[in-house]
């Protein structure tokens, strides 16, 4: 146990670090040129590497600072998010690591670009020469790397072996339905790491929009806005079999009618250890709605494919979901309790 905090005290540190240390550069590097950067930094570069946009030095650096302060928090997130999925980890660490030099790196450049331009200094234009860009993108594969051999293969917890998904879902007994009884069950589930990553996309767009224009940014603020709040789902199990439906709008939704169930069940999931992330994911002989790590109901259809919906008391609704495929079999396909 003792070996395990420590290697988790060790990830953390190497995910939140490179963010840390980026944060450092850049400020350091602004104080150093505080007295020789003008009021309105240029910010944006044509294909000559001219600026063709500019930002006040305040705006674009709280917005900097911001997403890099952002991102090591986001990333610290989703790292001990991935306490069961050691491969999660490791790639959450590494990618980690090379986002903070990717948003480091051209800020810091960008400063130095700016340093004795301007009014102040006889009307010197800053220069960017996008060779900048392929070195931020060699450094960050570089510290990556790195990064990726220190957090070391078995990065987290074991995850415990199994012959595909569904091989440990537990079987739940079925419920008891008098002929014509009705009944239902219904769930709200969310997720925790989505809404972080929307505001880092909404974060991303306020960038792009102060630098580079906000047409290009409008897509960006869309998506972080989307996943900022469209992060919770309204899971329901009835006669219509399983529906998954978005808890303030109602559409996008999803339904797995009855006659496509064989069995239900419910297991523990790993978010990134068994389907590499969250929203809706597919894996090969699965797919399902992914919003957190842990309880998961699992229904095994005619199709042979498992379908698995993350949500609390998924032992409730695999037991409703069985008793009411088991009667749907009965009347064959009638609608029988209607």
């Amino acid at each position: 146990m003792g070996r395990d905090k420590s290697r988790q005290g060790r990830l953390l540190l190497l995910v939140g670090l490179p963010f840390l240390v980026a944060a450092v550069a850049v400020a350091v590097t602004f104080v150093r040129l505080r007295g020789r950067l003008p009021d309105a930094l240029a910010t944006h570069f044509g294909a000559e590497g001219v600026p063709d946009g500019h930002t006040a030095w305040g705006v674009f650096l709280a917005v900097s600072l911001g997403l890099l302060v952002g991102g090591g928090v986001l990333f610290t997130v989703v790292c001990r998010a991935a306490l069961k999925a050691p491969g999660g980890q490791r790639t959450t660490v590494a990618a980690g690591a090379a986002s903070a030099v990717l948003l480091g790196w051209p800020v810091v450049a960008v400063l130095v670009a700016n340093a004795d331009t301007g009014a102040r200094f006889g009307g010197r234009v800053a220069h960017f020469p996008f060779w900048q860009f392929a070195a931020a993108l060699g450094g960050a594969v570089l510290v990556g790397a790195v990064v990726w051999l220190l957090a070391g293969a078995g990065a987290g917890e074991p995850v415990p072996e199994g012959d595909g998904p569904g091989e440990d879902a537990e079987g739940v007994p079925r419920l008891e339905l008098a002929d014509g009884e009705t009944a239902g069950w219904t769930r709200v589930t969310g997720s925790r790491v989505l809404p972080a990553v929307g505001l880092a996309t909404l974060a991303l767009g306020a960038v792009v929009g102060l630098t580079t224009g906000w047409g290009p940014a409008v897509p960006v603020l869309v998506v972080g806005a989307l996943l900022a709040t469209v992060t919770g789902a309204r899971v329901t199990v009835d006669r219509h079999g399983l529906t998954v439906s978005p808890v303030l709008l109602s559409r996008p939704r999803m339904n797995v009618p009855l006659d496509r169930i064989e069995t239900a069940g419910h297991r523990q999931v790993s978010a990134l250890g068994d389907f590499g992330g969250w929203g809706y994911r597919m894996r090969p002989g699965a797919s399902g709605i992914v919003l957190r790590s842990g309880d998961a109901l699992s229904l095994h259809l005619a199709t042979g494919r498992e379908f698995v919906v993350t949500v609390d008391d998924a032992a409730s609704a695999a037991a409703l979901c069985n008793a009411l495929t088991e009667r749907e079999r009965r009347s064959g396909g009638s609608g029988a309790g209607d």
